[in-house]
């Protein structure tokens, strides 16, 4: 017989991991992107420095604009699919992680081997990965919009360096895509595995240690497969946020919590796990 103490540190093995995968993952996709504005704003300080000796404007704006233009266009160019492409695989690498760790935890709980399933990554975190390329070219869109003749007439060297900072707010997009992807992935396969076991089976909610007040709230809590977790739950009462009712996580964009399968019908020692849970997220508080 399994103990509810050791099913809880598995059970908390499931958000670490999510966030390693999700470490690698986010520097995987983000990279080429940020490679290519990064060479591209080295060359746009040299020319920008090679055309402003002695005076503080080049004084053929028009030409260097242009020229901008043409360069932020090429290292933009075709990122967002490779992003998008990134994120796909690292959620089904996330899928296939979650349907073995939690069919492995639901074994040595319930005693018996869990039905073998196909890991898919859900129509969530596809819907997520496919919504990259358009996120990407909205800040290429916002840093081209800020190449003119008036703002860098007025802001110089600075006007410059704002494009390339706004253009690098793609790839905090592209983070925030793969992140999200991969949470949705892996409570997808939580779900499947849990269909599987049959209809006692429980998703249990897993917070990762440094969980907000929000997440928290909701750890030990349990619903059936197709289930919602209920809106607006949090420690904080002053903080009360998240009103939708969801499947499960991600609650929000930096959420890393999990879904584990769990039933009252097995047998484990100790205290119920879902109780353990709720009282180890209380223990462990982030504001």
């Amino acid at each position: 017989m399994v103990d509810s103490q050791r099913a809880a540190v598995l059970a908390h093995r499931q958000p670490a991991r999510i966030r390693a995968l999700e470490q690698q993952a986010i520097a995987d996709a983000t990279r080429p992107l940020a490679q290519a504005l990064a060479t591209a704003h080295k060359a746009a300080l040299t020319r920008w420095t090679r055309e402003t000796s002695g005076q503080q404007i080049p004084a053929r704006l028009d030409d260097l604009i242009a020229w901008l233009r043409k360069t932020l266009r090429e290292a933009f160019a075709g990122r967002g699919r490779q992003a998008q492409r990134a994120a796909t695989q690292a959620a089904f690498a996330a899928a296939l992680d979650a349907a073995l760790r939690t069919a492995q935890l639901a074994a040595g709980m319930r005693g018996k081997p869990a039905p073998p399933v196909s890991p898919a990554i859900g129509t969530d975190a596809q819907a997520t990965a496919d919504a990259i390329p358009a996120a990407v070219e909205e800040e290429h869109g916002h840093a081209l919009a800020l190449l003119t003749t008036a703002s860098l007439t007025a802001m110089g060297l600075a006007g410059l360096n704002a494009v390339f900072s706004r253009a690098r707010r793609a790839i905090g997009r592209i983070a925030r895509g793969v992140a999200v992807a991969i949470g949705h992935a892996a409570t997808h396969a939580a779900q499947l595995v849990a269909r599987a076991l049959g209809s006692d089976t429980r998703l249990l909610w897993v917070t990762e240690p440094d969980a907000c007040a929000a997440c928290r709230a909701y750890a030990g809590r349990h619903i059936r497969p197709g289930g919602r977790f209920p809106g607006g739950l949090s420690l904080d009462p002053q903080r009360t946020s998240f009103p939708t009712a969801i499947p499960g996580p991600p609650r929000h964009p930096h959420c890393r919590c999990a879904l584990v399968p769990w039933s009252p019908t097995w047998r484990v020692s100790g205290p119920p796990l879902p109780t353990l849970l709720r009282q180890q997220a209380r223990i462990t508080r982030r504001p």
